[in-house]
């Protein structure tokens, strides 16, 4: 598929944001009430419907779980050498494979995409009908957000997952009928400055969203417009952005990247605290934002490297040469 150079600005722009919010930063809740439905918002941009229903899963299966599985590996490897190379003791545990934290914390994020893009999946193919697809898609969403009313949790982030449906749904809306590309001068202002009034209700009713854990805001309507007017406007800023061309192509960069920067992203901040022997507990805004340059172009290099040295196994490769030689063995 053509890549849309403002989803990548945007997702430039995100995938900044996840790595500051990350560190010690201002407007933190602010920040969060958007973030992470602009990720799911932006995959179901790339929703795609012709393709049939176990297919669609499959390939999210192959392009998220099994990245997740490579990095997972590739990541505890690094932080477990990186401390023993400063004499510093660390935990490893296998449950963390299924509740990543630590320097994969942002991890669960593969889980969670995984798992809403399947249940969006069987909506559409199993509804077709756009109206039933929204209107289901935002069942599925307030179902998780009473999972997290009642404090009841579900495996594999399938709970988050559950409150995301609707902001992927969103996202494939917008691509479908291409909502922000046929926006006018005029209207793109109009539209953008009543995308930020309905975004500052979150602010001013104080909205706090934290999605690894499912922890949806009571205030659900609020939140859900005010996460929504925060995407329709940083898209059309974006959108805006495409015409400086040094920064559109710094951030449609970061944006093609961003799934490197959001898996390498935690891991760089520990090499930062020690290296520099920061407390993380600690940290002040300047060094928060020092930081959070620092980790965005260290996981770019570590990005690069694993990319040209170790890329991710291909399985039909691996399944086909193991099959070609068992059976040249045999003979």
């Amino acid at each position: 598929m053509e890549r849309n150079r403002v989803i990548d600005i945007a997702k430039g722009i995100g995938i900044m944001l996840v790595v500051y919010t990350h560190t010690k930063c201002y407007a933190h809740d602010a920040i969060y009430i958007f973030i992470m439905p602009l990720f799911f918002a932006l995959s179901g941009y790339f929703f795609n419907e012709q393709r049939p229903l176990w297919a669609n899963i499959k390939n999210k299966f192959q392009t998220l779980i099994i990245p997740y599985i490579f990095y997972f590996l590739l990541i505890q490897i690094l932080f477990i050498v990186v401390h023993k190379f400063f004499y510093q003791d660390v935990y490893f545990g296998w449950t963390m494979f299924f509740k990543p934290f630590w320097a994969v914390g942002p991890m669960w994020f593969f889980w969670g995409l995984f798992f809403t893009s399947a249940i969006f999946t069987l909506i559409a193919k199993l509804l077709k009908k756009t109206s039933l697809i929204i209107l289901f898609s935002l069942i599925f969403s307030i179902g998780g957000y009473l999972l997290s009313f009642y404090k009841i949790h579900l495996p594999l982030y399938i709970d988050s997952a559950l409150s995301m449906t609707f902001f992927y749904s969103f996202g494939h809306l917008l691509r479908k009928y291409n909502v922000v590309e046929k926006l006018n001068t005029k209207h793109s202002i109009i539209v953008g400055v009543l995308a930020l009034c309905i975004y500052s209700l979150g602010i001013v009713f104080q909205i706090v969203n934290n999605t690894k854990p499912n922890e949806v805001p009571q205030n659900y309507p609020i939140f859900l417009f005010s996460a929504i007017g925060a995407i329709i406007g940083l898209l059309l800023v974006s959108r805006f952005l495409t015409r400086f061309k040094f920064i559109s192509n710094l951030l449609s960069f970061f944006g093609k990247e961003s799934l490197i920067i959001f898996v390498f992203h935690f891991f760089t901040f520990y090499v930062y605290y020690l290296l520099f022997r920061v407390d993380k507990d600690s940290l002040t805004y300047l060094q928060g934002f020092l930081i959070t340059i620092f980790a965005l172009i260290m996981s770019m290099l570590l990005g690069l490297l694993q990319k040209k040295y170790l890329p991710i196994p291909n399985l039909k490769e691996m399944y086909r040469y193991l099959k070609e030689t068992i059976i040249a063995s045999l003979k």
